[in-house]
């Protein structure tokens, strides 16, 4: 029985560091997922384990229940997002197989093995100080290197659409001058100063974009004390980490913060948050919008429409990128290239061969289908204009999603507005996941909607090929990735 408790502890140990690594090595919610599971990865094993010893003079029983409790664990291996092998995790590893050597302390070792993700907190706690330390003399060479830069950093943030304007804005400046930006989703402390140190010679670049994530208060004051940039853009404001955050005011306020001691700020004025927000007079503030601010994007006809300053036309833009946050993302770059004195008839031509994320709104052209791909992850106001497209589709509307999360007190007020949404824009709605969408499941069934409930993507993937052969020429919306963070026993 002893060794059979030590090889379930060692697949565990996957599962462990999957969860803790999805939670960004946060105590709080690496915690919460484990205590809200806490009848699916703990009573029963320990149920096993007591029917094993209190049978234990029975072979067969020994044997059976020992075969068991490794076949159970075996499920922990099964999961969505695979454990990533960066050098943090493999060091949490090999602590983590020097711990499981307490299961050989007799009369205590077995139980603390099967409780592993609670008895492993003080080897958690050991390896964020061991991080700390590694990762200090990293962060503090980034700093003394952009001390030395003399260009321009440009810095951007929001809770939505600052990784797509990066992208754009990387791409538009790089039609006039050599410019960099942050990789990828490279907005941390550690990201940042890796994107830093990996540049031979800063000054080769005449501009540095960097994205600024914020999922806690003064995470924004950390990435500053790294890099202050000059110029700064604030994409949108909304419900995202409401959990982390505590409160739509500490957003605001977090996000905003990047503007402190900046020379130029380029503001989304849609955004009621931003527009509201008072900023000191010595800021140059570059206001732009579709509704609000001084450069707003007008006739909208798909991917073709005007930018106009005030009531005067500045450029008329044709492009392929899809959805309107893709046309606000494209103003507010134009209003700032427009005030720093850039030429607009060479950004004109440029602006037809821009890309952007890969699974951002990504529109691919299958054999028999359309595939909207909004994948990589999802807020309030993106679903939305993710839905919005999916609704003008000619053919069948099929929605695939696990919904949100982090919402926090908002969960119930934003999910009524889209319940809403998602009954007018959908004909079939496949849901992945039973805890994170229940509220929205039986908000959906009032409208006699064709819904489904799936486990995992792959099951809600086959689901729509087979459904596919009905509706040959449909659209496919893939709406958010909810990581197995959040996901409770099975469902």
């Amino acid at each position: 029985m002893q060794i059979s408790i030590f090889i379930y502890a060692f697949l565990k140990l996957y599962l462990i560091l999957n969860i803790y690594q999805q939670a960004h090595y946060q105590f709080r919610f690496y915690f919460k997922h484990f205590i809200l599971n806490f009848i699916f990865y703990d009573i029963f094993p320990i149920l096993i384990v007591l029917i094993g010893i209190y049978h234990q003079s029975i072979l067969v029983i020994k044997v059976i229940t020992s075969i068991y409790l490794i076949l159970y664990a075996i499920f922990y291996l099964f999961a969505r997002v695979r454990l990533k092998f960066t050098k943090r995790s493999i060091r949490l590893g090999f602590l983590g197989i020097l711990y499981l050597g307490i299961g050989f302390i007799p009369f205590v070792g077995n139980y603390l093995l099967l409780g592993l993700e609670f008895t492993i907190f003080p080897l958690l706690c050991l390896e964020r100080l061991i991080s700390f330390l590694l990762n200090y003399p990293y962060i503090s060479q980034a700093k003394r290197k952009i001390k030395s830069y003399q260009n321009r950093s440009i810095g951007i943030t929001g809770s939505f659409g600052k990784t797509s304007t990066k992208v754009l804005l990387n791409q538009a400046l790089n039609l006039y001058s050599k410019t960099a930006a942050t990789p990828k989703s490279y907005n941390t402390e550690l990201g940042i100063s890796k994107f830093i140190n990996s540049i031979v010679d800063l000054n080769l670049y005449q501009n540095l974009i960097f994205e600024f994530g914020a999922s806690h208060q003064r995470d924004i004051a950390k990435l500053k004390k790294i890099v202050s940039p000059q110029h700064v853009f604030v994409t949108g404001i909304g419900y995202m980490h409401v959990e982390t955050f505590g409160s739509l005011d500490h957003i605001i306020k977090e996000k905003m913060r990047i503007t402190e001691g900046c020379e130029v700020a380029v503001l989304n004025y849609d955004c009621p948050y931003i527009r509201a927000y008072p900023l000191p007079r010595e800021i140059k503030k570059i206001t732009y919008g579709i509704s609000y601010g001084e450069y707003r994007a007008l006739h909208i006809n798909a991917g073709s429409f005007d930018v106009y300053k005030n009531e005067e036309l500045l450029l008329h833009v044709n492009t392929f990128l899809v959805g309107s946050h893709q046309i606000l993302n494209l103003t507010g770059i134009i209003a700032y290239l427009y005030e720093m004195g850039y030429d607009l008839k060479r950004l004109e031509k440029g602006i037809l061969s821009f890309k952007t994320e890969k699974n951002r709104l990504e529109v691919k052209k299958m054999p028999t289908y359309t595939l909207l791909d909004d994948s990589f992850n999802s807020n309030y106001k993106g679903f939305i204009e993710a839905l919005n497209i999916l609704r003008t589709h000619e053919g069948k509307k099929i929605l695939l999603t696990p919904g949100m999360v982090e919402l926090g007190r908002y969960k119930k007020e934003l999910f009524e507005n889209l319940v809403s949404y998602i009954a007018s824009s959908a004909d079939i709605i496949i849901l992945i996941g039973y805890y994170q969408t229940k509220y929205l499941y039986y908000r959906l069934k009032k409208f006699n909607k064709e819904i489904y409930l799936v486990r995992n993507f792959m099951e809600g993937y086959r689901l729509f090929l087979m459904l596919l052969k009905n509706y040959e020429g449909a659209m496919l919306l893939i709406e958010n990735d909810v990581p197995d963070l959040y996901r409770v026993g099975l469902l």
